[in-house]
């Protein structure tokens, strides 16, 4: 795929190839915007059309340098490649780092942040000399760097070596330290329209039925990337378990217990024992999480009659109704601010099956009683 066949922020597109096209590459570029819209295939892209020994502004895909810059189609194979090349061996002492290509390095999480390995790494590595003249880094959910480490990181911005260039990608830039922000030229990825995504869907997933593909696209909110690895069947098992837990955090449902069930399943805890990559459970979190999130923004526009905005669950608008018929606006401004501190609270290993019911049950109307005792409780 080259730049023609990028899907959506044209304007960013189109700023990235007159770098290109006038060879002026900045030392460092942050590409901000929510996630899956397109920031690591762009850079990627980018770094591909840089170093592409037959063309300017795009890239050939055939020259020696495009052939094994292909890999970064398939990022998820870099990195459990990478891992089993590691196998048992301290990650301070062998950080995890996907090079495709001498000249390109991509950093990720590993499994939860970035390590002071992979940053100190970095910095040797942006020292050496590059094959074809530049070398890239690509940091990819910047926001996972510890503010700590950032320090490692700021050095090699400050007096970033000749060739060197480095792509910070993130969904959350305001996580990342002032300093580091301020020596790099911001790109804004923009969410894409929900008619767009509906498009590419009918055209590249022709055999999914229409009313998956406008659900998927209602629940992308804008983001290509999700809507093409949103697993339909898991979603409405989480979504189902959301709107249980927070008709019983409304006072809706009278049995308790139902809460208990449903927090078992936003945590995680139901899917315990199932082998999963490093830094699953919190992505799995996360999701439900987003979830819980995407419903909330739903029942506020239904509660302020602004529907027209576009539900990001338009399938279960009944059962929304029905929900917003039982709150105020500070119930829901409360949820919402204390999903934030959950979310906030993962960084420090937060008990998250017990986050969710003290969130529902601190404001259960008080003839509610709770006749039952939790499930347990998950890390």
């Amino acid at each position: 795929m080259g730049f023609a066949e990028f899907v959506g922020n044209d304007r960013v597109v189109s700023v990235l190839r007159r770098m290109l096209a006038r060879d002026r590459i900045p030392g460092t570029l942050l590409f901000e915007g929510q996630q899956g819209v397109g920031k690591f295939t762009l850079a990627t892209l980018f770094v591909r059309a840089a170093l592409c020994e037959a063309r300017r502004d795009d890239f050939c895909g055939e020259c020696a340098t495009c052939r094994p810059l292909a890999a970064l189609d398939d990022l998820s194979a870099l990195i459990r490649q990478a891992r089993d090349e590691r196998g048992r061996s301290d990650p301070e002492e062998v950080p995890l780092l996907l090079q495709p290509h001498p000249d390109v390095t991509v950093l990720v999480p590993d499994p939860t942040y970035i390590r002071m390995g992979q940053m100190r790494a970095v910095r040797r590595l942006s020292h050496s000399a590059a094959s074809r003249g530049r070398r890239f880094v690509i940091l990819d959910q910047a926001e996972r760097l510890r503010v700590e480490f950032a320090g490692t990181l700021l050095k090699v911005l400050e007096e970033p070596p000749a060739g060197a260039h480095f792509l910070l990608l993130t969904h959350a830039p305001f996580e990342l330290p002032s300093t580091v922000r301020s020596r790099a030229v911001p790109l804004g990825f923009a969410p894409l329209p929900r008619e767009a995504i509906e498009q590419y869907l009918a055209k590249h997933r022709p055999k999914m039925p229409k009313k998956d593909r406008v659900l998927s696209a209602a629940v992308a909110a804008g983001s290509l990337g999700t809507a093409l690895g949103l697993d339909l069947e898991r979603y409405h098992q989480v979504r189902e378990a959301a709107l249980s837990y927070l008709g019983v955090a409304a006072g809706q449902q009278g049995n308790p217990s139902e809460l208990f069930r449903a927090t078992a399943e936003l945590s995680g805890r139901s899917r315990r024992g199932q082998e999963e990559e490093p830094g699953g459970a919190r992505a799995e979190f996360e999701f439900s999480l987003g979830v819980l999130y995407s419903l909330l923004s739903d029942v506020l526009y239904l509660k302020a009659r602004a529907a027209g905005l576009g539900l990001h669950n338009p399938d279960v608008q009944t059962e929304l109704g029905h929900l917003m018929g039982r709150i105020e606006w500070g119930w829901i401004a409360s949820k919402v601010s204390g999903l934030d501190r959950i979310e906030r609270g993962l960084r420090r290993n937060l008990n998250r099956q017990l986050a969710l019911d003290s969130l529902a049950l601190a404001d259960l109307p008080a003839e509610i009683e709770v006749t039952s005792e939790p499930v347990g409780a998950s890390q």
